[in-house]
Parts: C-alpha cells; sequence; structure tokens
C-alpha cells in the first residue's frame, strides 16, 4: 500500500543540521510516509549521518547522486522515485513541528486541495530562534502569488499528480517559486495553514540572503516564465518589494 506522503530531501554538505532536520521527521506525529534523501555529492560527513539512521526508518531510501547536479534537479530526481500521493519538500537544514504532517493530512482531506502550504517560524544557523513567524493566508491564488511567495519550500505538500508534467527548472534561481506560479495559475487548489509548523533556517550566505540576486530572479521569473511583460513585471515587482520589507520587519 502506498504512503499517504513522499517526504524529500535534498541534501548537500548539510552535517551540521541534517541531524535534526531528520530527528524532526521521526518525531512527526503519523508515520503514513516514505522518506527519500538525495546526497548531491556531499564533501562532508553528510551521508554518513544519513546511513546512520536507516534502522531508524521503517520506509527510508538514500540516494548518492553520481554527479553534482543541484537543488532542483535532485527534487526531481525524489518525485520520479515518489510512490506517496503527495510529495512534502524538506530542506536538509529546516525542521518539522511534530504535527506538521498530521495537520497536513488533514486539511487535504477536508478540503481536496492540491497543494498544502502552512505558516512557518524562524531560526539563525545556531538553531535559535528569531523574528516573529510568518503568517500565511488560509487561501492563496495566483495574483497573491506574484505580489508575494507565501508558499515556503519545506512547508507544502503537493499532490504528486500534477507534478509528473510539472517538475522544477533549475534555469530559475528561485526555482521553487517558479512552480508554485505555474502550478497555480493551471488552477490548482492551494490552502494554507495559518499556525507555523516549520522552523526555517536563515543562513547570510543563502541565495535567498541576496537580495540583488533574488530581485534580479523574481524579475527574470515574471518576464520570461509568466511573460507578464514590463509594465506588469514591475508593478508585481514593486508589491513584491515592498512586502519583502515587511516580512523582513516581522
Amino acid at each position: 500500500m502506498h504512503p499517504f506522503f513522499s517526504v524529500i530531501i535534498p541534501v548537500y554538505n548539510c552535517e551540521s543540521t541534517i541531524s535534526l532536520t531528520l530527528d524532526s521527521v521521526l518525531e512527526q506525529s503519523i508515520n503514513d510516509y516514505e522518506l527519500i534523501v538525495i546526497d548531491d555529492c556531499s564533501t562532508d560527513d553528510t551521508i554518513h549521518i544519513i546511513n546512520s539512521y536507516k534502522d531508524r526508518f521503517d520506509n527510508i531510501r538514500i540516494i548518492e547522486n553520481q554527479e553534482n547536479i543541484g537543488v532542483a534537479n535532485s527534487r526531481n530526481k525524489g518525485i520520479q522515485l515518489a510512490t506517496g500521493k503527495y510529495i512534502a519538500f524538506l530542506d536538509g537544514d529546516d525542521l518539522w513541528f511534530p504535527r506538521k504532517l498530521e495537520k497536513q493530512k488533514h486539511l487535504i482531506e477536508e478540503n481536496n486541495c492540491d497543494i498544502c502550504c502552512t505558516s512557518y517560524s524562524f531560526i539563525d544557523e545556531n538553531t535559535f530562534d528569531i523574528k516573529k513567524p510568518y503568517i500565511i493566508p488560509r487561501y492563496i491564488d495566483y495574483k497573491m502569488m506574484l505580489k508575494q511567495n507565501y508558499i515556503g519550500c519545506s512547508t507544502v505538500s503537493i499532490k504528486k499528480d500534477i507534478l509528473t508534467d510539472n517538475l522544477l527548472d533549475k534555469s530559475y534561481q528561485h526555482e521553487d517559486y517558479a512552480l508554485w506560479l505555474k502550478l497555480i495559475r493551471n488552477n490548482a487548489k492551494v490552502v494554507g495553514i495559518q499556525e507555523p509548523l516549520i522552523k526555517y533556517r536563515i543562513h547570510k550566505k543563502s541565495r535567498s540572503f541576496n537580495k540583488k540576486n533574488a530581485a534580479k530572479g523574481r524579475m527574470t521569473i515574471y518576464l520570461k516564465q509568466e511573460n507578464l511583460g514590463i509594465v506588469k513585471s514591475l508593478y508585481y515587482f514593486s508589491c513584491y518589494a515592498v512586502n519583502g520589507i515587511k516580512k523582513n520587519l516581522l
């Protein structure tokens, strides 16, 4: 019998955080999931730490890439291997609250939604809580997503059927945001949980921390993937910028 969730964790040099991440999966209040961990040629002790968890999970697959293919293609590989009804992404440095999957499963079954995401709190590189939690709306549509990315990658669970022909595109800097827009534009139903159910780790050297590159990546998605034209792109970019400032002030 197939599990409800396929949890996909792409990792690269996560030796300092991967144990906490895997522990947060082990501590889930339901076990209706399989776990797929894809190591993208880590050069530290990541793969050895992951292998030490083999006996602790009932249903785990550990994939070692033969060459470094990047986070987007590693997630795509996990999607293609998944047998669950819904795909739940988790980064190798983020943490789930114990009832994350349970609450998402309940909401998915209640609303028959294609995408379920949650609010989230923030931690720093040393796992200390920082800032106020980011609370998302109950329902999210396409125009809302153009103005602000409400869907954190480690919060999301997506019906696998709609991902079959819609994989992540590594040509975009924010490949997850590009995918969310594409799915929602094609009428995927999104329902959000206002309760923070993950801890999102902020690294000063991460792609998202570099605001200049993030802004450039956002405009590329507006213009290239969404074909909004320069005027609409500038409008939605201004909304993104204002919302980004508000979010950073939390």
